[in-house]
């Protein structure tokens, strides 16, 4: 078999919480698709790189041979049980990653990119960076020591990359030509996608930013919703009929105090 690894970055306590929640399914999926599962656990470039989701570059380390395709996976995401193995869907020397153009800043961060960075011939799909796949094709999009990269994050008028690694990523996949596949939402379905209730049918649950799918802590959101994710007649319903999930969704305690909240603020005199 082809060697293959699944990657995913939880540095810290908070994110080591969700880990706990999340990375059984990651687990149960690189075993599904004969992949190593690694977690990058440690800071190695906060100092020189200022923002903790940039550790992602630590990939760099493992793009020297010893794996032929790896797919790197945020660990605030849910995998599915009978999500499809990427490592088959993706050719090896294709870069692999769902689309957000309907949905994100994509126009901005493409503006802002090519003005501090230079003018790229920007072809690719603008991409959410919490899946991705890659090879050793695509190594250079990882090198912590990129020139690009150095100067997007040194540059002091720049405040864009507090945001996320997303736009330099985007930026690189089209500077360095390389070719892309849109694994399409069901391999990254994130809060943009306003309809939440439509979650569970697909294969990858993204609970980025603080809304994530459901109201109450990230943790208690995925904590609520791995259950489903492994309850087969709870998943069945929820995929079946999401007007059911909605309206489960919102007979859940923590939506029931967010609307509280709400109206307390509303109603309130000084």
């Amino acid at each position: 078999m082809p060697k293959r690894a699944l990657v995913t970055l939880a540095i810290g306590a908070s994110f080591e919480k969700l880990g706990r929640v999340t990375h059984p399914s990651l687990i149960a999926y690189a075993n599904k698709c004969n992949a190593e599962f690694i977690v990058i656990d440690s800071p190695r470039y906060i100092e020189k790189l200022k923002l903790m989701t940039y550790e992602k570059l630590q990939v760099w380390e493992y793009l020297d041979g010893r794996y032929e395709q790896i797919l790197f996976v945020d660990t605030d995401i849910l995998i599915a049980p009978d999500a499809p193995s990427l490592f088959d869907l993706c050719p090896v020397d294709t870069f692999g990653a769902a689309s957000e153009e309907a949905y994100s800043m994509s126009k901005v961060h493409r503006d802002v990119t090519q003005n501090k960075l230079g003018s790229v011939n920007w072809s690719r799909p603008y991409f959410n960076s919490g899946v991705m796949m890659f090879g050793m094709a695509h190594k250079e999009l990882f090198n912590p020591e990129s020139k690009v990269l150095l100067n997007w994050i040194g540059d002091d008028t720049n405040q864009d990359h507090i945001m996320s690694d997303q736009p330099i990523f985007n930026y690189l996949v089209n500077k360095l030509d390389f070719k892309m596949i849109d694994l399409g939402y069901k391999f990254n379905h994130t809060r943009v996608i306003r309809n939440t209730e439509t979650r569970f049918r697909s294969y990858f649950i993204h609970y980025a930013g603080p809304s994530g799918h459901r109201y109450g802590t990230r943790y208690e959101q995925m904590k609520k919703d791995a259950g489903v994710l492994n309850s087969p007649a709870n998943l069945y319903i929820s995929r079946r009929f999401p007007k059911i999930r909605w309206v489960l969704d919102r007979l859940d305690l923590s939506f029931l105090s967010y609307l509280l909240e709400k109206y307390k603020k509303r109603f309130s005199f000084g």
